[in-house]
């Protein structure tokens, strides 16, 4: 059995969440269109993919539109290179987190293999403007030398008349273990949203301050074991306290790693 998650539908979402990661950082609206092929100088950061896309991702931002958003960003008026790089290694970094606990892109991690670097442009690649004010824009584009990841049996040598056995007897000592582990408290979290914000914008927070958390009050809250995603559902009141209406589940196997987690 093969993923649904493409390639193509990964790169749009993925540029979907950096601009709103854009509009969280900077206010006002933000709008995303497919625009012409990315032809000039940019940063690229490369990731590596794993689970249900498997292989190398690159999320590629032209020079000018980096120089522009790490100037808004950090409030510099020439931010130098390094500026830029490290901005751009937070914004991905920050958008592919965020997608990585929205279905149906839940199964795709990935990791930064390093810094952005310097990278021209693919003619060949289409790619985004992400206009983010009136004299403002980026230019982006997600491509990847991936394959979709295959669940397959491979088959076993034969087994050994010992191992069968092991297999076929009865777990006498388990269950007392297994009681134990099940009594063990875990700490649980509901994750009401998340945000993306300066450190400027951070350390002039206050009394009063109200912070945009990017989520309508309809959306289901997020339930946590550790830092894994096991449950969705929506905010009630029991008992005169807040509780949550579990709405969806992640797959039992899922809730277990989360354990072992």
């Amino acid at each position: 059995m093969s993923s649904t998650v493409t390639m193509a539908a990964y790169g749009d979402a993925l540029i979907a969440e950096l601009s709103l990661a854009f509009e969280l950082v900077l206010g006002g609206s933000v709008v995303a269109t497919s625009g012409p092929p990315a032809q000039s100088d940019g940063w690229a950061a490369t990731f590596t993919a794993a689970g249900d896309l498997v292989g190398t991702i690159t999320a590629w931002m032209d020079r000018a539109g980096s120089a522009l958003l790490a100037q808004r960003v950090t409030s510099t008026d020439a931010p130098d290179d390094a500026v830029v790089a490290d901005m751009l290694k937070e914004m991905w970094s920050q958008a592919a987190g965020a997608l990585s606990v929205k279905a149906p892109f839940t199964g795709v991690r990935l990791t930064l293999d390093g810094p952005p670097l310097p990278a021209a442009g693919d003619r060949q690649l289409a790619a985004y403007t992400i206009a983010f004010a009136a004299d403002g824009s980026a230019q982006v584009a997600v491509s990847g030398a991936v394959r979709a990841a295959e669940l397959t049996t491979a088959a076993a040598p034969p087994a050994r008349a010992s191992e069968i056995h092991a297999r076929q007897a009865p777990p006498a000592a388990a269950a007392p273990n297994l009681d134990v582990v099940l009594d063990i408290d875990l700490p649980l979290i509901v994750r009401f949203g998340r945000t993306l914000m300066t450190l400027k914008t951070l350390a002039a927070l206050g009394p009063g301050s109200i912070l945009d958390m990017g989520r309508s009050p309809d959306e289901p809250v997020e339930i946590l074991v550790g830092e894994q995603v096991i449950a969705r559902g929506e905010v009630v009141i029991a008992g005169g306290n807040y509780g949550v209406r579990i709405t969806d589940l992640v797959s039992p196997s899922d809730r277990i790693k989360a354990l072992e987690g």
